[in-house]
Order: C-alpha cells, then structure tokens, then sequence
C-alpha cells in the first residue's frame, strides 16, 4: 500500500510540475509578444520565430521574406510530419505567428482530420492522448479531428474512429459539439484565433464544459486553405487562468 501511495502521489507531483511548465512557457510566450505595441507585434513575432528556426532546422523552412508559409513542394502530408517533428515551445512559437482564420466559415466547411502533437514531453503527451482518446473519446474511440459546419449558425462537432466491433477500421463516429466564431485569443492577448466552446453542448458537470479550442491557419505557398494548428484545453487544467489556454495541448487538422 505504501509503494501505491508513493507512485500516485509521484505522478500527481509530477503532472503537477509538468503544468507549472508548461503554463509558464505559455506565459512566457505570450507575455513577450504583449510587450510591443499592435503595429510592431507582426515583426515581433517573425523575429521570434526565426531565432527558434536559426536551432530547428524544421521551423527555417516554413519562412517566407520574414512570414509564415508551408513551402509548395511540401505536402499536407510532409507538413503534418514536421508538426510532429516540433516541441510544444516551438508549436506555441508557430502559432503564435500564424494566420487567424478567415470570418467566411464556409472555406473551413467540412470534416478535417486530426493528430494530436507534443505537450512537452512524453509524460504530458500521454496525459493529453488519455484524456482526449480514453475520456473524451469515451463513448466511440480514437479522436480523428472536427467537422466543421457552415449552416449551423458556425458550429461543429468532433471526429472519433469508431471502437464497434461491426464497424470497418477506418468508421468515423461523430460527437461532442461546439460553437466556434473568430474572437480574440487569450493566449495571443493582441490577436484573433477561431475559437471553439463547449459550454452550450455540454452538462455543467461535465468535465467538458470549459473546453476551449483557439485554432490559428498555417498557410500553403500557392496554395488555398492550409494546414490549422490548434490549442486545446479546460479551464480547469489551467487554474482558471486565461480560460486555461496556458496549459493548453497542440494539435492540428488538415484534410
């Protein structure tokens, strides 16, 4: 009994410290880019961003004359593998520098799929594919990304694999729905992201009710729509801090 008592309260301390990281990064972060007034942030933020590129080889190909941009001989496919190349600072940093979608929901209009990205470390990202597959995906199975729908006054639901047993692989099962509209970030305190909340489409007790989602577009050179890269969280994980979005998980969608 004992050496259970000291492996939970082990993790507990640990998921703790893991928190404390990485809602100091996101303040961190955000604070820096707060400092310069609207008309300097832009540049702010590109210099940012290339000092992360001169360390992450990665990062250095997706500027363009000092801005973000997936380069043209790159895939959705190789895009989304460089995401999962990058640590949570660096996503953060990248985010912090992407696009806000456009008002016009209808260019976002139909299903995306999603993978899950580092949330600095294994422990975290463990933590963050529990609580999204196992908990939130409860009900179905893997999640598989949104769906986003034009005609529902800027709504959309979420995407999971199907766990039935007479369902094919690849089945996706459709829940946990969620308003969304362009609004201004609480982690970028001078921007905008598309921000997606389940408050309406959820039991206030539900552990999902404070879920926030602040989605940012990666652009594609020569190419419409792009890659979106997202932050998830709960208030509660975050202290109530800010909505929570300090302890907030990367993930991103493409199709």
């Amino acid at each position: 009994m004992q050496v259970v008592s000291a492996l939970l309260g082990g993790t507990i301390a640990a998921l703790g410290g893991s928190s404390a990281i990485n809602m100091f990064q996101s303040f961190r972060l955000s604070e820096q880019n707060g400092q310069h007034q609207p008309a300097s942030v832009k540049a702010s933020r590109r210099r940012s961003l290339q000092a992360c590129a001169m360390v992450v080889p990665v990062l250095e190909q997706y500027m363009e004359d000092g801005k973000i941009c997936a380069p043209s001989d790159k895939s959705v496919k190789d895009i989304v593998s460089d995401l999962q190349q990058l640590r949570r600072s660096e996503l953060m940093e990248l985010w912090l520098a992407c696009e806000a979608p456009p008002q016009n929901m209808k260019s976002m209009d139909g299903d995306w799929n999603g993978v899950l990205l580092d949330n600095n470390g294994m422990l975290m990202t463990k933590v963050s594919e529990f609580l999204t597959d196992a908990l939130f995906g409860r009900k179905f199975g893997k999640w598989n990304g949104k769906a986003f729908r034009a005609g529902e006054n800027g709504g959309g639901i979420n995407r999971f694999y199907s766990r039935r047993s007479n369902d094919d692989d690849n089945t996706v099962q459709y829940e946990h729905r969620f308003d969304c509209r362009v609004a201004a970030s609480q982690l970028d305190r001078k921007g905008d992201a598309l921000v997606l909340k389940y408050a309406n489409h959820q039991n206030r007790l539900s552990p999902w009710h404070s879920m926030r989602d602040e989605i940012r577009v990666l652009p594609m050179a020569g190419r419409s729509g792009g890659v979106l890269l997202g932050l998830g969280c709960m208030k509660w994980s975050g202290a109530y801090v800010r909505d929570g979005m300090l302890n907030s998980a990367p993930f991103c969608l493409y199709r």
